[in-house]
């Protein structure tokens, strides 16, 4: 997640007193921060997203897994929805 990484360089830069970061409110800091606890505690599981982005790729694996198995079989590959509907 970039807003994770932003945050964290944001911290390094201003623990580290790097140029302009070492003047820095913390505010800038602990937004980023927050707006991360925010996605990860709250937004995500009430919307799933995480999930359902784990599902499509397992999915996916699956869908692959059986072209192998019904290569392997010499089947022919179930057709796709597309040359149902051509059909």
């Amino acid at each position: 997640m970039w807003i994770l990484l932003v945050a964290i360089a944001l911290l390094g830069l201003k623990l580290g007193k790097v140029g302009p970061f070492a003047t820095l409110s913390w505010w800038w800091i602990l937004v980023p921060l927050g707006l991360v606890f925010l996605w990860w505690e709250i937004i995500d599981p009430m919307f799933g997203v995480s999930q359902r982005r784990e599902m499509s790729k397992i999915d996916e694996r699956k869908a692959e897994r059986n072209l192998r198995a019904r290569r392997r079989l010499g089947l022919r590959a179930p057709a796709s929805s597309s040359d149902k509907r051509e059909r």
